[in-house]
């Protein structure tokens, strides 16, 4: 701002205060004139310092010019980086206009108050920056300001720090790094020299050896600007450790005076001992143990101790079975006359199997071969009372060609009165649509059989009644033969005074529509080796395959990636493995596609039921505790309403070859007595878990655990059978006893009041074939969806009614059926 007296100098040369025209500095009028247009100037000049002394305000005519109040300040970026430059003007005049130079070049655009460059490269250092501040006055320029560029190297905020391992370990090194020049690249070096696809910013070495100790490790960290090397960082190995075994012994089959080798891998392995059951074996002291010609003697549990100086490690054991032996065989029947009798047998050792059953027949000695009889298991025709006292038995055949004959199981008929025994089921068909398709069921069983087919809409669940069709054969209408009914299902229930019978669901498929023949079948393999699962399908059109599979214990299936033919083998397995299970789509592009049944991979040991004292855990929720006591009785419900309870073994068990026995006794009873009690196998497939738990009350404890259920059942709810029964369905709400597989309404009080009631129960469970005993009577036997991995639960539960339930005397089987 100009001081007073410059200001006055200014106001007076200004054209504020003109000079008269013509006035000289001469004397005369002109000189007068001139005298009183100095009086006035300087009366004007004095009148204007009054005026800013009082506070007056007085208008500064220069103050209508820019006048630039903040410059651009000087700026530092590295290369890429943008750098903004400002000004700040006050005028009394406004608006502004802006100008902004690049080293005395306009720049285009940049007209604002503000300007930002672009991204700065190298050649951009030192350039300088104005501005210039413009209205309608005037104008104003700024001081330049200068713009610095740097090159953004890579700067390493964290060094790589040095490790200590032991021999077998792997060791991690890692480095921080920054940059305004992204992205940043990095090369890691061993003494030196670059190592093969060690490209990011942490570097696990290799299992160590004592050779690389004191190597020396570095990296560096590079972008477009240039590199950075870190800080050497120094790797100490020492080898103070016990063998680390890193591939176990597996288990084998092999044929009688075949070879096999039983082999194991260990880091800082010094010496090795191969033992069998327990006992040193001589001379076997490599990584690897040969068995030139294996005979029954070598059969058995090997494992292999390693050693070195700072310890030693054993191995997990691998089992050899030499040829096969028979595991399960079959088991003595009680049957009622007009039912059938199923037998069955398992084996272990050199698969593939094959069989052959035969008949001793009442009141001879020598058996016969049983044409047609040539699966692990054996259904006789509808037996009568002349066929009691008759025993059958099964040769298992190797693929060594070893045969081993099992022992002989009784049958007992007697005259007692049963449910209907479906003898003949109907089968599958495939149509042209608006044609008909006829079912056909046969069955036996005492008295007077009644019939009722069922149709399940295809994509649904349940079935539903269909008027009239009430006798051994149905007959679809064409009316119901279009291809919107594609994998449409048909059963019948037949039912006698003594219960019923439901017989298999046969599939409708509608002109091009697809049958699945043979489906898959569960795997047990030992862990390394492949597993093959596959599927045999028919159609008029080309089929497509995709397999799914669900990990353990899970009810999550997600498509295999490339499993889309027939067959699907995973290359390798490992115990993790174990209890997947897997299912397949197969698809035409044109009909309906069809799902497979659901199979199991088991890997390695099978998981069974050892301890029924210990091993049981009680269901979370169940309103009583069950815990077993001093003699292994596990009470179920005590003798009081409206209680439920519940055990499961908490791990998942195969069911291809699954013997359970066990004992229920109940006291205490009311009258009636309470509901009764049932065994579930929970599909995990499905969402049952170890903490399912079924509805209380008319429940059984077992109702909503999705699976199947074996119900015990002694109290007459509305759509109920006649107590006391037995039967087989499904656990799901939306299933539950619409209907019952299999109800047998002719056997023994359950649960007594006043009395001690205590039955004896045998459940077998041979690849899909259930059967049933009570005291040694066969209840029933026939084909039931099981899982094919599932969790074991025994539940009992008490409405308005009650009693005491124990469950006691439990023993269990669990093998891998003989394909």
């Amino acid at each position: 701002m100009l001081k007073p007296a410059a200001y006055v100098d200014s106001l007076t040369s200004s054209s504020l205060f003109p000079s008269p025209r013509g006035i000289s500095g001469g004397g005369g009028r002109s000189s007068r004139s001139a005298m009183l247009w100095s009086c006035s100037q300087l009366l004007a000049v004095t009148l204007l310092l009054v005026m800013t002394a009082c506070g007056k305000s007085a208008k500064d005519p220069f103050a209508k010019f820019p006048t630039i109040t903040s410059q651009p300040a000087n700026q530092s970026v590295t290369v890429g980086q943008t750098a903004t430059f400002s000004v700040t003007a006050t005028s009394t005049v406004m608006p502004f206009t802006y100008q902004w130079f690049d080293n005395g070049t306009a720049i285009a655009g940049a007209t604002s108050s503000t300007y930002t460059t672009p991204a700065a490269a190298i050649g951009d250092n030192s350039s300088q920056f104005k501005v210039t501040v413009s209205n309608t006055s005037g104008s104003a320029t700024s001081n330049p300001a200068t713009l610095t560029v740097t090159v953004g190297l890579p700067m390493i905020t964290t060094q790589p720090a040095n490790q200590s391992v032991t021999v077998g370990q792997t060791a991690t090194f890692s480095v921080t790094a920054t940059s305004t020049v992204m992205p940043l690249t990095y090369q890691w070096f061993d003494n030196g020299t670059a190592i093969a696809g060690a490209t990011s910013s942490t570097f696990t070495t290799p299992a160590t050896t004592a050779g690389d100790n004191s190597s020396q490790f570095t990296v560096t960290v590079s972008n477009t600007s240039g590199s950075v090397t870190s800080n050497p960082a120094t790797l100490t190995v020492t080898a103070g450790v016990p063998p680390a075994i890193t591939a176990q012994p597996t288990s084998v089959n092999v044929c009688t005076h075949a070879s096999t080798t039983l082999s194991v891998s260990a880091l800082n392995a010094g010496t090795y001992q191969w033992f069998l059951n327990g006992s040193p074996i001589g001379g076997a002291t490599s990584s690897s143990y040969f068995i030139a010609s294996a005979a029954a003697t070598d059969a058995g549990s090997y494992t292999v101790a390693v050693t070195n100086a700072a310890g030693t490690v054993t191995s997990q054991a691998a089992t050899v079975s030499v040829g096969t032996s028979i595991t399960t065989n079959p088991m003595s029947l009680s049957i009622a006359q007009g039912q059938t009798a199923a037998f069955s047998v398992a084996a272990a050792g050199e698969a593939p199997f094959s069989y052959q059953w035969y008949l001793i027949a009442s009141g001879t000695s020598s058996g016969v071969a049983i044409s047609g009889a040539t699966s692990s298991t054996y259904t006789t025709p509808v037996e009568g009372v002349s066929s009691s006292g008759s025993n059958y038995y099964a040769t298992v055949t190797d693929t060594c060609g070893n045969a081993l004959t099992s022992t002989s199981a009784t049958l007992t008929v007697t005259t007692g009165n049963v449910p209907p025994t479906i003898v003949t089921q109907p089968v599958s068909q495939t149509v042209a649509s608006g044609s008909t398709a006829t079912f056909t069921v046969t069955a036996s069983g005492p008295g007077t059989l009644t019939y009722q087919w069922y149709r399940i809409p295809a994509g649904m669940i349940n079935g539903v009644a269909i008027s009239g069709a009430t006798g051994t054969t149905y007959t679809v209408p064409a009316s119901s033969t279009a291809l919107s009914n594609d994998q449409d299902g048909y059963y019948v229930i037949v039912v006698n005074s003594y219960g019923q019978a439901t017989s298999q669901t046969a599939i409708l498929s509608i002109g091009n529509g697809i049958q699945i023949t043979k489906q898959p079948v569960s795997v047990y393999v030992s862990a390394g080796q492949p597993a093959t699962f596959s599927v045999t399908a028919t159609s008029l059109l080309p089929l497509t395959y995709q397999w799914f599979e669900a990990a353990a214990g899970t009810s999550t299936f997600t498509a295999i990636a490339g499993a889309t033919g027939a067959s699907y083998t995973q290359a390798t397995t490992a115990t993790t493995d174990s209890g997947s299970v897997f299912y397949v789509v197969v698809s035409n592009g044109s009909s309906t596609p069809v799902t497979s049944t659901s199979v199991l991979l088991s890997v390695g040991p099978l998981g069974g039921i050892s301890n029924f004292c210990s091993g049981w855990a009680p269901v979370a929720g169940s309103t009583t505790t069950p815990t077993p006591n001093a003699n292994c009785e596990v009470q179920l419900s005590s003798a009081a309403n409206d209680q439920s309870s519940a055990i499961v073994w908490p791990n998942l068990i195969p069911t291809g070859n699954l013997q359970l026995s066990f004992t229920f006794t109940t006291t205490d009873a009311s009258t009636p007595p309470a509901d009764g009690f049932a065994m579930t196998l929970g599909d995990p497939s499905l969402g049952a878990t170890t903490s399912s738990i079924g509805t209380a009350g008319s429940g059984l404890g077992a109702e909503t655990i999705p699976g199947v259920v074996l119900v015990f059942d002694d109290y007459r709810d509305g759509p109920d059978p006649a107590v006391p029964y037995i039967a087989v369905g499904r656990g799901e709400g939306a299933l539950w006893e619409k209907p019952y597989t299999l109800i047998n309404g002719n056997i023994p009080p359950l649960a007594t009041a006043g009395a001690t009631v205590s039955h004896d129960y045998v459940v077998s469970i041979v690849q899909g074939m259930m059967t049933v005993t009570m005291d040694g009577q066969q209840l029933f036997s026939g084909s039931v969806a099981v899982p094919p991995v599932a969790y074991l639960y025994f539940s009992a539960a008490t409405g308005r009614y009650y009693e005491q339930t124990t469950v006691s005397n439990f023993s269990a089987t669990v093998g891998a059926p003989s394909n």
